[in-house]
């Protein structure tokens, strides 16, 4: 397709001509350096790998530094060297023109980089990179990575759910970029598979054991170790989802702590369920049993009660990615599971990964790579 430029230039009958930059200075405390832009601005453009692709980058690049760049307000990416907010397109401008390069989403940023004539890689997914891609660069190389979208076209929507920018494999976006740097080498990091939660960003508690921690999004594993002594005590510093197969102390659905309760069971208790509905709590109950379910629904007339095949889930997730030997893989987790004071990626990780089944249950979940030659 056209680019929206040339088009805007046919319909006014003009022609396309290179933009005039009068960057204003701006301290940067760095030589040598390249940015990086993301923004929340349009959801669909937002790229959730960031920090993934910097730790990729990070070993090839020397003292080669990382400065995300961006208006007041963004979040930081984890792993950069530096977040310098600008006020004005003039700083943004002055911060690029003496970079190595940029790299980042579709925004002006990457047309600023191009005006400059800089070294720049763009991703592009709810719109076709054609018709919006950098037109500038002469001297310099210019990479457009587009999304694969399934083989579907572009959404051209603002929120994508999931997002298809997210296609786009983070080892992908560090290649380019060592490419437009001219740095000559290999990267072995190869991704197998990015579950649709993998940016969720939460943490699970396994409440085996008193711990101290502290988070805005903390789900309260109760299916794994019913123990409301921890759960009390976590309650004290926290607001907390549960996830549970029992019935809890209706004391504690009444605290005001808990947020929302997931009720998975065989059978459902009915003054748990009961209590839980007049505490006025968002709540879900999920059977787990094929045979029970049209009971349960029967005698729970009054609540909606999905269904989870655990086995079902399983062989569905062993079709997504396949994997030969587990010692031979790595996990990132959008979830940390926190078990007293340890942390870990997964429930797998947390046991030993004796048992494939916890890595297919949470696949979704997980971020799942190689870094060998294999």
């Amino acid at each position: 397709m056209s680019h929206l430029a040339e088009e805007y230039a046919k319909s006014c009958g003009v022609k396309i001509g290179k933009p005039v930059l009068n960057p204003h200075y701006f301290p940067v405390m760095h030589d040598q350096y390249i940015t990086i832009h993301n923004d929340k601005k349009v959801q669909s453009k937002e790229y959730d790998m960031w920090s993934d692709v910097i730790e990729i980058l990070r070993p090839h690049l020397g003292g080669i530094k990382i400065i995300q760049i961006g208006a007041h307000g963004e979040d930081r990416i984890e792993g950069v060297d530096d977040h310098l907010s600008t006020n004005t397109l003039k700083q943004c401008s002055y911060i690029i023109k003496n970079s190595l390069g940029h790299v980042g989403i579709d925004s002006v940023p990457i047309h600023i980089a191009s005006a400059l004539d800089k070294p720049v890689v763009g991703i592009y997914a709810h719109t076709y990179a054609s018709t919006c891609s950098p037109l500038w660069n002469d001297k310099s190389k210019a990479i457009t990575i587009e999304s694969n979208r399934n083989g579907n076209k572009p959404s051209f929507s603002l929120q994508e759910n999931p997002k298809t920018i997210n296609l786009i494999k983070p080892e992908k976006i560090a290649k380019a970029v060592l490419d437009i740097l001219n740095i000559d080498k290999k990267i072995n990091h190869k991704t197998l598979h990015v579950g649709d939660l993998y940016s969720s960003n939460f943490v699970e508690l396994i409440p085996s054991e008193l711990s101290n921690v502290t988070a805005n999004n903390i789900d309260v594993r109760m299916d794994y170790c019913h123990n409301e002594k921890v759960l009390t005590h976590v309650l004290q510093s926290n607001n907390v989802e549960v996830t549970t197969s029992k019935p809890i102390d209706l004391n504690l659905v009444r605290s005001g702590k808990i947020k929302k309760i997931i009720y998975k069971s065989d059978s459902f208790d009915m003054d748990f369920c009961k209590g839980v509905k007049e505490s006025g709590i968002p709540h879900v109950l999920i059977c787990m049993s094929s045979e029970n379910l049209s009971k349960e629904r029967s005698k729970n007339f009054d609540y909606l009660i999905n269904y989870l095949n655990l086995q079902d889930l399983i062989k569905q997730n062993k079709n997504k990615v396949k994997v030969k030997d587990f010692g031979n893989i790595k996990i990132k987790s959008g979830k940390k599971v926190v078990c007293g004071d340890k942390i870990y990626d997964s429930y797998f990780d947390l046991t030993g990964r004796k048992n494939s089944d916890h890595f297919f249950i949470d696949l979704e979940f997980f971020r799942v790579y190689s870094d060998s030659d294999e």
